[in-house]
Parts: C-alpha cells; structure tokens; sequence
C-alpha cells in the first residue's frame, strides 16, 4: 500500500548509513482529511489558472515568453498538488511526520520559472537569469535534505538554504527591480507588483519549515493549509497578475 512504499522510498531517500526504522515509529502525524480537501481544491484552482494562462499565452509571441512559464508553473503545480490529494507523493519522514516529498519536486521545477518569469519581464540578462535559477534549485535541495534530516544536521541544512534564499531575495528586490525601473513603461510596473508578491510570500516559506518540518510544532495538517495558502498566491495569483500586464499591452517591448 501507499505506507509500504512510502517507507520504503524513506529508507531509500536517507540511505542505509543512517539506519532509520520508519516502523519505530509507533504513531505518524498525517494530513487529516480536511487537509485532503485542502490539497483537492489547489488542485482544482492550479488547474483552471494553467487552462487560462495557456489560452492567454498564444495571444502574441512577446506575451508567450512571459505566460509560457507561467502557465508551466501552475501545471506543475497541478500535477505534484493531484499526488498528494490521491494519496502519493508522500514519505514518512525520520521525526515520524508525513513528509510530501511531491512538494519539493514541484518547488525545484516551479520556482525557477517563477523567476525565468521575473528576469524576462525586468529584461534581466539570461545569464542572470540562469545563475538565480541555480541558486533556487540550491536553496530547495537543502530544504528537501534539511527535511530529511534529524538533529543539528537538520538546521544546518537550513542555514545553506538560507543563503541562497537571500542571494535570491537581493537580486530580486536590487539589481533586477533596477533593470525594471530602467526599463519602465508597463512591464517594469508588472515586475513591481509580481516582485513584491514574491518577495513576501517567500520569505513565509522558511519561517513555516522551521515550525513544521523544523521543530514539529505546527501538525501536518495545519502545514498543508498554509503551504497551500502560500503556494496559490505565489503560482496561481503571480500567473494572473502576470495576464493583466499581457492585457494591457506591456510586454510587447519584450
């Protein structure tokens, strides 16, 4: 069943140095079925807005550059959030807590984008762009490992995700909201609003990790609400607000 192979692929995740026996443990914090619910309806929602932003994103070739990835973020999104609510996508992690593992795949694809998103609106460099890009996927491995992991190890992990996190955090907020001002017109207003949502949200997610993956205090149940909070305005609200700067012309200098 769904809890053989999930403690299987733990035993596989961790390796066997480490010599952990998920039949240890005695209870496993699970996502209740109210937390099900949560992920069936970001299913939903990640769905209907990657069907809007593929429709809007064949409107013109600049446009396409923009929603193209955008419309790819929230498939992903779709697709790792289906897992999770038809019962994958899961492991039992080595504090004894359900760990969806789907949702660090779907970060180390879907926030990439995100920024491929940002840098193209802002007229980044594309080897700027690239070298964010990096530094992202840096930043959520160390979080999958940091998951993974039991002791001080584990805050380890964090702190190196950290600094990544905040290479990205001061190329987002300095040098690439720079290029967007110098670029001006609609898109550098559209980087703007996209911008500061990321910013915000993001910096939501590492505090939810120590309290959930962390320290254990917030119940799975609670850590998927608000992950599912923080992931429909980062994908799903980040993709719509990117279509209204397509609507009103603002990328065809792109």
């Amino acid at each position: 069943g769904v809890g053989c192979s999930s403690k299987m692929a733990t035993q596989m995740l961790v390796g066997e140095g480490a010599k952990l026996d998920v039949h240890g443990c005695e209870t496993v914090d699970m996502a209740s079925s109210f937390g099900k619910a949560l992920l069936e309806f970001s299913f939903i929602v990640m769905a209907a807005v990657t069907v809007l932003l593929g429709i809007n994103a064949s409107k013109s070739k600049a446009v396409g550059k923009v929603l193209f990835p955008a419309t790819f973020v929230t498939g992903v999104a779709s697709i790792s959030y289906f897992s999770m609510a038809s019962g994958g996508g899961w492991v039992i992690a080595p504090d004894c807590r359900q760990l969806f593992i789907a949702r660090y795949m779907d970060w180390v694809i879907t926030t990439p984008l995100i920024l491929i998103c940002l840098g193209t609106v802002a007229g980044v460099n594309k080897w700027d762009i690239m070298a964010l890009c990096l530094s992202d996927v840096l930043m959520i491995a160390t979080g999958a490992f940091g998951s993974l992991t039991v002791g001080n190890v584990k805050w380890v992990w964090w702190f190196f995700g950290m600094c990544w996190f905040m290479h990205i955090i001061f190329a987002l907020g300095k040098s690439w909201a720079e290029a967007a001002k110098a670029k001006g017109g609609e898109a550098g207003s559209v980087y703007g609003r996209v911008a500061g949502l990321t910013v915000i949200v993001w910096f939501c997610y590492p505090i939810i990790w120590v309290f959930a993956e962390g320290f254990g205090n917030f119940s799975v149940t609670f850590e998927v609400l608000i992950y599912c909070i923080l992931d429909l305005i980062s994908k799903a609200v980040f993709g719509l607000i990117l279509m209204s700067g397509a609507g009103s012309g603002g990328y065809e200098a792109i």
